[in-house]
């Protein structure tokens, strides 16, 4: 055997050791805090993050509501999610009980200060708004996103969420998270101090948003 032949080749770069490892490490770096969150909102038990709002089983997706836009065109899912949303149905017209709770939405929101942009406030229309209803609106809640929809396919995604003391045409106030889980409820009889306790808290909780 020839003296070329037993000598190693002078590679350098070849002579390390690659670790097998390191891809794998950058990756995690990544994809780990999304993942986190993930785990923490959807496997860990979510009444140890809130203790007023009624969690919703089982989760409904916005999808399921087919909101349409003022064209009557079933808005695109991606225009619907992103963000936190604070949702109100809303009929006709709007007593003085609707008017409250709708002022408390608003007020909520106000109060959550700097994480107030991780969340959105929508009125979904059941029917045409009546004049009052329009101008309550225009007056107090002007930044408000507006949607259309049908009660009666709103109420069958809802499926066993909708009982005789909770529904859609009570004042109710629906949470949803930014993947499109309508996933948390509030009556109008609950304190805003217990419903913004509980915001701030899932708010915390999840980085998404």
């Amino acid at each position: 055997m020839s003296e070329l032949e037993t000598k190693p080749a002078n590679n350098t770069i070849a002579g390390k050791k690659r670790n097998p490892y390191t891809v794998w490490f950058v990756i995690l770096a990544f994809i780990a805090p999304v993942a986190l969150a993930y785990v923490i909102f959807f496997f860990v038990d979510v009444k140890s993050f809130v203790n007023h709002g009624e969690i919703l089983n089982p989760i409904v997706h916005i999808s399921s509501f087919e909101l349409k836009n003022d064209n009557g065109e079933i808005i695109p899912e991606k225009e619907l999610t992103y963000k936190w949303r604070l949702i109100s149905f809303v009929a006709k017209d709007c007593n003085q009980q609707c008017e409250k709770r709708l002022f408390d939405t608003r007020q909520i929101h106000t109060s959550l200060a700097k994480r107030q942009h991780r969340l959105l406030r929508m009125f979904v229309h059941l029917e045409p708004a009546g004049d009052a209803l329009s101008q309550l609106i225009s007056e107090t809640h002007p930044d408000v996103i507006q949607v259309n929809g049908n009660a009666n396919i709103i109420v069958k995604a809802l499926g066993n969420n909708i009982r005789d003391d909770a529904g859609i045409s009570n004042n109710e106030t629906y949470v949803m998270d930014p993947r499109g889980n309508v996933m948390m409820r509030f009556t109008q009889d609950q304190p805003s101090k217990e419903f913004l306790h509980d915001l701030k808290k899932l708010l915390k909780a999840s980085q998404i948003g």
